[in-house]
């Protein structure tokens, strides 16, 4: 599968560029295929491709935290079926924004010293200059009473990972259709999705030390977003 660079730098800079931050909330489940992990622990580091779920019903209370208080509230739960692992986590911190794909694309090569994206290239991936991408972002803790059960699914919460810490990037593309992004046309997908977490072992606390890393897409699932400045 090959990836359009210019076209995934969209997604990048989102995050990067959540500049015009703001309040609201973000609600909704997505079902991210294709995605793929990466898990490291002292053992090794496996990679593997897998159907990931996500549900995310977090509320960004205010612009920017205030001598590290917590600026958002919620919860993220990111259910992983090839590793059996379902993580579960509690928002503290939060940002989102929007931006136009021109603004963000032209931003993208101004730091990696490219031409300026014209309307012309933009055109020729299926998008429009003015087109809205929306980015979010989460940290929090993981863990909760029930670490140690399985869900309604028969997933269960690996032992690695019943404490310690997570984020998670959320790209949205509300009105651009990215079949360009990909080689393949006949694919199409609408969010890009980033969750990553650690355990406390790997910053000093007791136990195994593992880390876990996670990226897919999202190919029609619907989030709710209510954001304002």
């Amino acid at each position: 599968m090959k990836l359009n660079i210019v076209a995934l730098g969209f997604a990048a800079l989102t995050i990067s560029v959540v500049s015009g931050c703001s309040t609201g909330s973000v609600k909704g489940e997505l079902k991210l295929n294709p995605a793929g992990s990466i898990l490291a622990t002292p053992a090794g580091v496996n990679a593997t491709a897998s159907t990931i779920k996500m549900e995310v019903e977090a509320k960004i209370k205010t612009v920017g935290s205030v001598n590290g208080a917590s600026n958002a509230s919620g919860e993220v739960k990111f259910d992983d079926k090839a590793r059996d692992i379902e993580f579960e986590g509690k928002v503290v911190y939060g940002a989102a924004g929007e931006v136009t794909v021109g603004d963000a694309s032209n931003a993208v090569n101004a730091i990696t010293g490219n031409a300026a994206v014209t309307s012309a290239h933009l055109a020729s991936n299926h998008v429009v200059n003015t087109d809205k991408l929306r980015g979010a972002i989460f940290l929090g803790t993981l863990g909760d009473d029930d670490d140690h059960e399985t869900d309604s699914e028969g997933h269960h919460n690996n032992d690695l990972f019943e404490d310690g810490f997570f984020f998670t990037t959320i790209v949205d593309f509300p009105t651009v259709n990215l079949t360009g992004l990909f080689s393949n046309e006949s694919l199409y997908v609408s969010k890009f999705v980033t969750f990553g977490a650690l355990n406390e072992a790997v910053i000093g606390g007791t136990g195994t030390p593992a880390g876990y890393l996670a990226a897919g897409f999202s190919k029609g699932d619907k989030l709710r977003w209510k954001l304002s400045n």
